[in-house]
Formats: structure tokens, sequence, C-alpha cells
């Protein structure tokens, strides 16, 4: 029966405490396809723009760009040059107001996100959706502090690859930029174990062939 009680105590630790270890954390890990950023990890599915059709929903103000366009969007930057390959921007602002991209149909809930990000600005906006419940939002500042979140074109600090891990699950996102713009490739999402939830999930393990060892 104590071997039962440690046991069950041994359990209720590890999942109580990966239940509690809810926070998303937002990291810079890349891979490297040719010059341009992309999600360092396996499994999960990235939309490249460079199909003939994309692989979800998308509605919404916004355009697929190759290059810049001159007072409308600037091509994320990757490892030495610009994105010469093709990119959402959001908006198309030609009457000054406020536009975004609403992307669904994503096929399931996931609770990583990942994409190469350009030019972060502080008017920039990622939100996150299950259903109609909107469950994680985070503007430009948000990726960039303790750098400022100026909109360069070329500098590291704004034109990296983000990954959002250990989001609340989602099933939609909206890009929203309230003037020019929003630029963003090589976007991923997948379901990607917390760092600390295998670690702690591997202790737990540890525990038990422990206690077998014992008996």
């Amino acid at each position: 029966m104590k071997k039962l009680m440690i046991l069950a105590c041994a359990f209720l630790l590890v999942f109580g405490l990966t239940g509690v270890a809810h926070a998303t954390t937002i990291n810079y890990l890349y891979d490297v396809d040719g010059n341009n950023f992309t999600s360092p990890y396996s499994g999960v599915t990235v939309e490249t723009f460079d199909e003939s059709s994309l692989l979800w929903n998308w509605t919404g103000n916004g355009q697929i760009l190759t290059g810049d366009v001159t007072g409308v969007a600037s091509a994320p930057f990757g490892v030495s040059e610009k994105d010469t390959t093709r990119y959402v921007s959001v908006p198309l602002n030609a009457n000054n107001e406020p536009q975004s991209v609403n992307v669904s149909n994503l096929l399931g809930t996931y609770n990583y996100f990942g994409l190469w990000w350009g030019s972060v600005d502080t008017y920039n906006t990622l939100t996150f959706y299950n259903g109609s419940t909107e469950v994680a939002s985070f503007g430009g500042t948000a990726i960039t502090t303790p750098n400022a979140a100026n909109g360069d074109q070329t500098a590291p600090s704004t034109n990296l690859y983000v990954n959002f891990l250990n989001l609340p699950w989602f099933d939609s996102f909206m890009m929203t930029s309230t003037q020019y713009a929003f630029e963003a490739d090589n976007i991923a999402i997948g379901r990607v174990p917390e760092p600390t939830t295998l670690l702690l999930l591997g202790f737990g393990l540890l525990g038990l062939v422990g206690l077998r060892r014992k008996e």
C-alpha cells in the first residue's frame, strides 16, 4: 500500500506541475533554408507561400508578395539578404486603416506557432483563437524586448524567426497591422512539447524506475 501511495504521489507531482506550467514561452531558434529562416522543429506544418495554393483558409486584407514593394511592404531579411521567395504582407493599407488577415481551417488544434517575422513594428499584432474565443495575443513590442520594435528592415533584432511554445490550444490566428506593414514567411503550426514538461516527465519516470528497483 505504501508503494502504491508513493507511485500515486509521483504521478500527481509530475502531471500536476505540467498542468501548472502553462505559460507561453518565446524563443528565436531557427533552421536555415538557403538564405531564409524557418522552423527548427520537426513534425510541424510550414506555409512557405511558394506553392500555387495556400495550405489554410486565408481571408481579409493582405497580399502574397515577392521582394520589396515601395510604400507597401519590405521582404523579411534573412541570413545575409532579403527574402527572395514569396511572403505574406498585411496590410495593403491604401486608406490608412487597420487591416488584418484571418487564417482558419488549420485541420486541428495546436500549441506551437512559428514565423519568420520581418521588420517587427510596435503596430504588428498576432492573435490566436480557439473557436471564437481569443486565447493569446502578442504585439511587436513583446517580441523584440529589450530591443526596440522599430521596423528596421535589415536589423537582426527585428528580422528573426519567432517560436511560440506552449500556447493555449488554438485552431485559427489573425495577423493585424495599423500601418505598413506586417510581413512574415515560413509560418509553422504544430504540437511541440514544452521542454520543462519533458524534463518533469523524465524525472517522474526515473523516480518510478528507482521504486521498482527497490522492490
